[in-house]
Parts: C-alpha cells; structure tokens; sequence
C-alpha cells in the first residue's frame, strides 16, 4: 500500500521526461573509499544513464532525485557503450559499484542484453562488485545466473528504514520491511552479499526520533546484512524534500546525530558505515558551525571500523546546545529549519 496524497504531492513536482542528454555515456563516473572486501581501499563508481526507475513511473520517493539524470531514449547498445566507458576507466581498481536511476537488476530498465555484456567486460578485471536494486527484483530467476561471471557481488538494498509507517508516510518507498526480509534471504541463500541502505531523517519525524528509528532499523536490519550504510538527507532537485527545504519547512539532520548513531551501533556486529553526501554544505548534514574534523572521523571511522578517534572527539566536545535543541525541537508539532524560516520571513517582509 502507498499513501496516495503523499505520493500526488511527490508526482506533482517532477518535472517532464523529455531529456536530450547523451544516452551513450554514463550520468557520472569516479573513485572513492570503501570498504567491500573488509579493508578501505579505492572502489570506482558509475552511475549508468537509464531510462528510469520502474518506481518512479508510477510514484517515486520524497527524496529521491534521479529521475533528473535519465533519457527516454536508451537502447541496449546505448548501455553498451556505457559499459565500454567503465570498462577503459578502471586502470587499477579492483572494486566497482554500480548505480542506475532505478534498479541494476530491473531487467526492464537494464536489459538482459545488456547486463550480460556488463559482466563479461569486467570478468578478470575485478575482485568484487555492488549493485543496487529495489526487493522486487531480487529473486532466484532473475539474479541466479550472476554467480556464473565468477565475480564476489553484493547486493545493496534500500530499505530506508524498518518502520514500515516511516517507509510509507515519510519515504513513499512503495516496499516494506517483511519484502526487504524476503529479499535478504533470497540473495544470501543464493550466495551473494548484502549492503542495506538505511536513510536518516526522512520528512515529517523529528531528529530525536530520526536517532531512534536508523539505531531501531540498524538493530533490525543487521542479521539480514553484509553491511550497513547509514545515508544522511541530502537535498535533490525538483524533489518533495527540497520543496519543503525551501520553504524552511524541512531541516537537515546534524552531523553530531550521525556519530550518536554510529557509536551507539559501533559494538552490534554489523558493519555500519556511513559517507555522507554533500557533508558540511547546505545540501547536506551539517551541524550549526561547519565542523570538518567531525565529517573526516566520521570517514575514518566508516573505513576502518575503529571509532576510538570519534569516540574521543565526540565526548571531549561541548553538545549542550545542540542536545537541548535537539530535545526542544521533538516535542514541538513540526522541525521546521528555523534559519531559513526566518530568512524567508525577512524577505516577504521586505517586499510587502
């Protein structure tokens, strides 16, 4: 089931689907740390240009904003071109994760064809391989033959959380936590690996309660997972969050939240990691003042899974405003970002 007004309200703001963009190159591709064979090490990235994710032809997420990066006009021999791109960049990279605007193993929006051409450009050239896609797609027919390229793949998840009120009110993420579940245990009986992505401080929940659902949904998610990835809220465009962003009606969560949470799940055996997006700038979490000792401990931690440095910093550190903030806000009916709020105030003031 869907909340259909939320889902009128997410709909109403996409813009058209026409797109002119080059349909034989990927959206974007670069290199980063991670940690997919249990030590931190460069991974490249490629986000594969498609025509869109199945979900976001019929509702789409409050949050989500890659519908903004697809073209309705992308054959099979368009993702092979694609494909042949990652295939000449790798260099020395060991590791690929892979991204669409949808789902990788939504045979609709990258086709057999295609996929089998993926894995045979990159047999012997890589050690291991994460790839996204939604619970409905994973099932033994459509993802039992990927065991035959011989290349380690995990399969990350967005589960966003495992309140499914959350996941239906907040996210409109059209899924569930018992479909996640199912999912999980057909992927890892199959013999693949799983990352779960869980999303912190979605609409409509106060960042106290945010804390308390990612440290509940860690806790839920762990026996079914490789891993965790903790995403912070970052803000994307023509999207129901940035829409209430702009009007002072949403804020972003802060990074003193994010560390809470990885240290308070730090001892749960569950590998949790988190790379913030857009850390520190006004897309992204960040706390009041710009704190980028607190974001690269953050990195650090995520990498190497040793959070004695975060543990040290987080305690030393005076946090008394922010929790009094923090507990202030939760009792009230909504979290608006009172900064920006006021901004836009002061400004239809000025104009009157």
């Amino acid at each position: 089931m869907i909340n259909r007004q939320l889902s009128e309200s997410i709909k109403n703001l996409m813009p058209a689907r026409a797109r002119t963009t080059n349909p034989d190159k990927p959206v974007s591709m670069w290199r980063e740390r991670d940690r997919l064979r249990g030590f931190p090490e460069n991974t490249m990235v490629v986000i594969f240009r498609t025509a869109g994710c199945a979900w976001y032809n019929f509702s789409s997420c409050s949050m989500c904003g890659y519908f903004n990066d697809v073209a309705s006009n992308i054959t099979p021999e368009n993702l092979k071109n694609q494909i042949d791109s990652v295939a000449r960049s790798l260099g020395d990279v060991r590791v690929l994760k892979v991204f669409t605007s949808g789902s990788f193993l939504d045979p609709l929006e990258f086709p057999p064809e295609a996929r089998d051409y993926f894995f045979r450009s990159i047999q012997g050239k890589i050690d291991k391989l994460l790839v996204e896609s939604r619970t409905e797609y994973i099932t033994e027919s459509n993802i039992g033959s990927l065991r035959d390229y011989g290349i380690p793949v995990r399969i990350a998840i967005g589960l966003e959380s495992s309140n499914d009120q959350i996941i239906r009110n907040s996210i409109n993420k059209g899924s569930s936590f018992s479909k996640f579940v199912s999912a999980s245990s057909t992927a890892r009986r199959l013999g693949y690996e799983l990352r779960t992505y869980l999303l912190f401080k979605p609409l409509f929940i106060s960042e106290k309660a945010a804390i308390a659902d990612m440290i509940q949904s860690i806790g839920d998610a762990r026996g079914h997972s490789t891993d965790i990835s903790v995403n912070p809220m970052n803000i994307q465009k023509h999207t129901l969050v940035e829409s209430m962003w702009k009007k002072g009606l949403y804020r972003l969560p802060r990074l003193w939240s994010l560390a809470r949470i990885l240290l308070e799940t730090s001892d749960l055996g569950a590998g949790v990691v988190s790379y913030p997006t857009g850390g520190n700038r006004e897309r992204g979490i960040h706390n009041e003042e710009n704190d980028p000792e607190l974001l690269n401990l953050i990195y650090d931690a995520s990498l190497t899974q040793d959070f004695s440095g975060l543990r040290e910093y987080y305690d030393s550190a005076d946090r008394s405003s922010y929790e009094e903030f923090i507990e202030a806000e939760d009792i009230n009916y909504d979290q608006p970002d009172y900064t920006r709020l006021l901004a836009r105030i002061r400004s239809s003031s000025t104009l009157l």
